[in-house]
């Protein structure tokens, strides 16, 4: 909790993957994916509950060991490569009895994201008094979903934007943070103000491909 708002992160976690086959359930350095991401929350300052969503009774056995608390099982149909992470939250903030104010999604793959991200980011949302922020990194080489910062304040999707120059922001998929009241409405961590947090581009890597794997490795 900060500034008297309790807070709960959500982890989506389900079974398969195109690309990737069992990508959240993988190892890195003796432990799932799924378990780096339990550690790095559980030391969260403000966290209040951490959550699992999947459709998987074996994630979900392996979840419950870790620690993780698995309030329900995830519907088949939330559960396709289509699916866009927010409907899984919209999903499980709809689902739980207790209401929460703010909300903040963590994906297994990004498995080098530290507390300090965490809490850092949940500090600048509330000191920068935003509805939303996202996680990005700065790179001079080719990535994903790149953004354009507006204001030094808020980022704007610049997707199309194939030209890469000295300084190119990309969302890294780490953290997403929004006021539930906010994320309800719109079921999106984007809006015209959605704010950011900077990370380091070697603690970036999103976990999709193989080839991200071998990146991995290197840290």
């Amino acid at each position: 909790m900060i500034s008297n708002k309790s807070i709960i992160a959500v982890v989506t976690a389900r079974l398969n993957s195109k690309r990737l086959k069992y990508k959240n359930i993988l190892k890195y350095k003796n432990k799932t994916l799924i378990e780096h991401t339990y550690i790095s929350t559980k030391k969260s300052k403000y966290i209040d509950r951490i959550i699992i969503s999947t459709e998987s009774e074996k994630i979900a056995k392996i979840a419950k060991k870790i620690g993780y608390e698995i309030p329900f099982i995830r519907p088949k149909n939330l559960s396709r490569d289509s699916v866009n992470p927010r409907e899984v939250v919209w999903h499980a903030l709809k689902k739980l009895k207790k209401k929460y104010d703010i909300v903040v999604l963590l994906q297994p793959t990004s498995p080098l994201r530290k507390t300090s991200d965490i809490d850092n980011s949940i500090k600048k949302f509330f000191t920068t008094k935003l509805d939303s922020l996202v996680s990005i990194y700065k790179s001079s080489k080719k990535g994903r979903f790149k953004v354009k910062i507006k204001d030094k304040k808020y980022i704007i999707k610049d997707y199309l934007n194939k030209k890469i120059g000295k300084n190119n922001y990309f969302i890294n998929g780490a953290i997403y943070i929004a006021k539930v009241n906010f994320f309800m409405r719109k079921k999106n961590f984007y809006h015209s103000k959605s704010g950011f947090y900077l990370m380091p581009e070697k603690r970036s890597v999103d976990i999709d491909y193989k080839k991200d794997l071998k990146k991995l490795s290197k840290n």
